[in-house]
């Protein structure tokens, strides 16, 4: 009988641990026609939290293919400081000089995470996009990209 209740506690107390954890990341990934990413083609994210001011970090995902032709991807992401749309450039490195892949993954795909945007402040839920700013019309190999938001409370 003592051992019961001992279990029971121990149940109880871990359901109770989980259910007070937070998730400490919220993102989205978004789906690229791997044979064709077109230049105009805009990835949009609605990403919500559950404080409406956030404040934190926000990395983009990047996965590919191994047979991608180049060793980095260029992007251009939009994000709400401020109640308005701020566009930033990024270079988002996906091989060493060797023609390495720097992301994780074996084989066909690979995933590659940065950091590109610290420190920002933002209501939510808010809107960001995505969109290659390569010189290729047409991209092909890129498989997904991702934005993920960490919250500064979670930094170290």
């Amino acid at each position: 009988m003592h051992k019961l209740i001992l279990s029971l506690l121990a149940i109880c107390f871990m359901t109770l641990g989980s259910a007070c954890s937070r998730s400490t990341e919220t993102g989205q990934f978004r789906a690229v026609d791997s044979s064709c990413w077109r230049y105009g083609d805009t990835l949009s994210y609605n990403i919500a939290t559950a404080d409406s001011v956030w404040h934190g970090d926000i990395a983009i995902v990047v996965r590919h293919a191994a047979s991608y032709p180049f060793s980095n991807l260029w992007l251009e992401i939009g994000y709400p400081p401020n109640d308005s749309i701020k566009p930033d450039t990024l270079d988002i490195v996906l091989a060493d000089d060797f023609g390495n892949w720097l992301g994780r993954g074996l084989g066909l795909s690979f995933q590659r995470t940065d950091t590109v945007v610290r420190g920002v402040t933002v209501t939510s839920p808010a809107d960001f996009y995505v969109r290659h700013i390569m010189r290729s019309d047409c991209l092909s190999d890129i498989e997904q990209i991702g934005l993920i938001f960490i919250p500064s409370e979670n930094l170290y």
